[in-house]
């Protein structure tokens, strides 16, 4: 299957997708350092075209687009996230951007679509954001499903609860089975704890008797408040000391396989992991994607 990679940061969904046979034809961003960090980590020839590796979605022509099987999207998230300003579609630099999506979906009429953004969207502006989403995406004669998983479920060690919306082209699957619900993967044993990414015991406070065997998620600001602030994300208890992440260790935590590179400073490489999808996770949704259409295709 082909997919297109869109708002693609620095390369979660590609990574997942393509460690299960999938090829990427297409991806957007606009952000220059997450750009920086695709180019450095992925070789595909279609990046060397500026039609194929845009940075404005807004700036594509849609029909020119190539084909491909799955639209991927984590849709810029600030508008709709509990930290940000709670504008969504309202926020005019990025709350706006899902309506892309739909456009695309209606003009290529990919086999579906997996899309992520943070558990709020779930009760934006009271439960209407998503019932917009839905809609909007029902009305194409697409399906919709959407659940809550999180990253730790997954085999990470970081929490980081993120809404997963997939659905599928009714014209592809057997019209018996267009109301049946996508079945979301099951959960994962953890593959590592906090305590062997910090390389030493990880512990809820400075008196070392409780292990913190899950980590905090990744954000996109405010770090450096260290461990006795509500709002620290980067800062641990190590060996009864106090420690920020590395970048390195971010890797580990969102899946990134080992040699993944990022070039920028520890504050853009520690961003632009805030701003990603959690590879575990999205290759478990790549799969269910797959065994669920070849069960009920036509």
């Amino acid at each position: 299957m082909k997919f297109i990679d869109l708002f693609a940061g620095i390369g979660g969904f590609h990574i997942a997708l393509k460690s299960i046979g999938m090829k990427c034809v297409l991806a957007c961003e606009i952000d220059h350092f997450a750009r920086q960090t695709y180019l450095a980590n992925f070789n595909e020839s279609f990046l060397k075209k500026d039609s194929l590796f845009p940075e404005d979605i807004w700036s594509v022509d849609f029909n020119k687009m190539p084909d491909f099987d799955i639209l991927c999207a984590g849709f810029p998230c600030q508008p709709f996230s509990q930290v940000g300003q709670k504008k969504g579609f309202k926020d005019n630099k990025s709350g706006n951007l899902f309506f892309a999506i739909e456009d695309i979906i209606k003009t290529k009429r990919p086999l579906g679509y997996i899309l992520e953004n943070v558990q709020h969207l779930r009760n934006h502006d009271n439960g209407r954001t998503l019932k917009t989403i839905s809609k909007k995406i029902r009305d194409l004669d697409y399906t919709f499903d959407y659940k809550i998983l999180r990253a730790s479920d997954y085999g990470l060690p970081t929490h980081r609860p993120r809404i997963f919306m997939v659905g599928f082209d009714k014209k592809r699957l057997d019209k018996q089975f267009h109301e049946l619900p996508i079945q979301f993967p099951n959960k994962k044993k953890l593959k590592k704890t906090m305590s062997d990414i910090m390389n030493g015991k990880c512990s809820t406070d400075f008196d070392g008797k409780i292990e913190r065997v899950v980590g905090f998620t990744l954000r996109v600001g405010g770090a450096g408040s260290g461990v006795q602030d509500r709002r620290n994300w980067d800062s641990y208890i190590i060996n009864k000391k106090e420690v920020r992440i590395t970048p390195e260790q971010g890797l580990q935590m969102m899946g990134f396989p080992k040699g993944f590179k990022l070039p920028g400073s520890r504050t853009q490489s520690l961003k632009q992991l805030g701003n990603s999808v959690a590879v575990d996770v999205a290759r478990e949704v790549g799969k269910t994607f797959v065994d669920h259409y070849k069960s009920y295709k036509k």
